[in-house]
């Protein structure tokens, strides 16, 4: 999947630490067995977002532990600190979406109580990209068009 990551560092840090901060992200540091300090070993990257129909609510984009470091809890953990966030900041949900291959994501997700909004609901999720963007807004049609 790392082939489809388009952003580049100099973007995040915009995004996420400029003036107008698009995101919230946790870090996960290690301790470097050879006395070089910490180490980053995962994230987890946040956004606020809005329902019409219960108000403000935290999306996670992604919560991601590297390889040598999972089964350790501390996606458990960056989990449970979200959460705290998504309290102390009056929200009404935590939302995030899963890969349906991520067995492991999966089951842990289960073992906190989430809902399956795919299997509850039947939700599903779609994304528009960057180029059908940009042809459709070279389609666009003001009122008097439409009527």
């Amino acid at each position: 999947m790392s082939d489809q990551c388009k952003i580049t560092g100099e973007q995040l840090r915009k995004d996420g630490f400029g003036v107008n901060k698009l995101f919230h992200c946790i870090v996960c540091e290690a301790l470097d067995n050879k006395n070089e300090g910490a180490k980053l070993v995962g994230f987890c990257l946040s956004f606020f977002a809005y329902s019409t129909w219960e108000g403000k609510f935290l999306h996670m984009e992604d919560l991601y532990i590297h390889k040598d470091h999972r089964r350790k809890g501390l996606g458990t953990k960056m989990f449970h600190h979200l959460n705290k966030f998504a309290v102390e900041n009056d929200c009404c949900r935590l939302q995030f979406a899963v890969l349906n291959w991520n067995k492991p994501a999966i089951d842990f997700y289960n073992t906190l109580g989430v809902i399956n909004l795919t299997e509850k609901e039947g939700w599903n999720v779609y994304r528009m990209t960057s180029s059908v963007m940009q042809q459709l807004a070279g389609q666009l049609v003001t009122v008097d068009d439409a009527i």
